[in-house]
């Protein structure tokens, strides 16, 4: 039991430091909307054109996936984590020096995005995937809620900053807040996780990168990524569309925004329960449960008539799917595939399902322009949940093997 306490405690650190890690790499999406109505209207930018950031993050966050992904299984976690943490904190910095030219502002996105790619989700999963064998759903999950975690800290430190020091000293003040803590954490708690240059080496050997071509073009790969990509278009077309659904219901601004901010509370809950159920259910029947759980939140909306149960019920079940798919597909990624390319095709996947994710937004705000209503979204949430859930249920799993790069891969159940 000593013994059994002991690694507990030695182990259980690192995801805690790597939810850390995962709420710094956040900073700039989650506290933007804080600073949207300081700079907009100081420089007379537009929204979208304030915006248009998020869209360049999105594009560079593709683009440097494979070979940031890559670089982190050839060098480890550890070391890409204390190579990245300072560069991400100057990048953050850069935005205070905006002089309103939107062309400066894209161009700062630009080199800040390239920045936090060193800094991305991989590092920090690939982190507790390296460590953990047993357990390993939850402490993915205790890696992922650092999204949730984001959501709730980050407007609430940039709006004290920019009242205390202006919206210009805020953005080195809220890379300095994160760094300065981060960099002993990573430096301490990190020690095991490159499980030495032999891991570094071995990866090398057992996936060259031009194999890669074989995992991307494989039926599991292919799947998992459009399953992973349908969902989060489905969800985000919901999350960010909650208010005006609810106010068209009846229901006051007030009462929507308290009852659509539920869904981070929930997105946390849904991600550490997510986590536990992985390790101790089977993969498959999970995971297709929770992909068709939109369709409740479908019927639940189309019957909507303004009652505070039934939002808060949809919210509850929205904020969990919201949290949880994320732990299925890191999971999934984690138990099926090289650990030798692992970093690399996860990176790759968050930036796949990064894109997608923004598809939904924009559907749901054209049907309600269209049609003055959202009815029809929420029913096309029923084959889109549908179609996912078949993706996920029908990956090839297998429980004796690994993916091999060259052959079909088959995902472990």
């Amino acid at each position: 039991m000593t013994t059994a306490r002991a690694e507990w405690s030695a182990m259980w650190p690192l995801p805690l430091v790597s939810m850390l890690g995962y709420v710094g790499g956040a900073s700039f999406a989650y506290s933007s909307g804080v600073f949207m109505q300081e700079l907009t209207s100081e420089f007379g930018w537009s929204r979208a054109q304030f915006s248009a950031a998020f869209t360049i993050h999105s594009l560079v966050a593709l683009i440097m996936a494979p070979f940031i992904g890559r670089l982190i299984d050839r060098i480890g976690p550890r070391k890409m984590a204390l190579i990245g943490i300072v560069p991400f904190m100057v990048g953050l910095s850069l935005f205070g020096l905006a002089d309103g030219s939107i062309w400066q502002w894209w161009g700062i996105a630009f080199v800040q995005a390239l920045l936090a790619s060193m800094i991305g989700g991989a590092v920090w999963v690939k982190a507790v995937v390296t460590r953990f064998k047993a357990s390993r759903g939850l402490a993915l999950a205790t890696v992922l809620a650092g999204s949730g975690v984001a959501t709730t800290i980050w407007p609430v430190v940039a709006a004290y900053y920019i009242a205390e020091i202006g919206w210009r000293m805020s953005y080195p003040a809220m890379a300095l807040s994160w760094g300065l803590l981060m960099l002993p954490l990573a430096w301490l708690f990190f020690v095991d996780t490159d499980n030495g240059e032999k891991q570094a080496v071995q990866a090398r050997k057992t996936v060259p990168l031009g194999e890669l071509r074989h995992v991307y073009l494989s039926r599991s790969f292919i799947s998992l990524a459009l399953a992973g990509a349908i969902f989060s278009a489905l969800t985000l077309g919901l999350l960010l569309h909650l208010v005006p659904i609810f106010q068209g219901a009846g229901l006051s601004l007030t009462s929507a925004a308290g009852i659509a901010g539920l869904t981070g509370i929930f997105a946390i809950v849904g991600r550490l329960s997510t986590g536990l159920l992985l390790d101790l259910l089977p993969t498959r029947p999970l995971a297709i449960g929770i992909f068709l759980l939109p369709l409740v939140i479908s019927a639940l909306l189309l019957s909507f008539d303004g009652s505070l149960a039934t939002a808060i019920a949809a919210v509850v079940i929205l904020g969990f799917v919201s949290g949880a798919d994320g732990d299925i597909i890191a999971y999934l990624i984690a138990k099926g595939f090289d650990p030798g390319v692992f970093a690399t095709i996860y990176s790759l996947m968050v930036a796949i399902l990064s894109i997608s994710s923004s598809v939904g937004p924009i559907l749901s705000g054209a049907i309600f322009d269209h049609s003055g209503s959202y009815d029809l979204y929420f029913l096309a949430m029923i084959p889109m949940a549908l179609v996912a859930a078949i993706l996920v249920g029908t990956i090839p799993m297998r429980t004796d093997e690994r993916v091999p790069t060259r052959n079909t891969p088959q995902i472990g159940s």
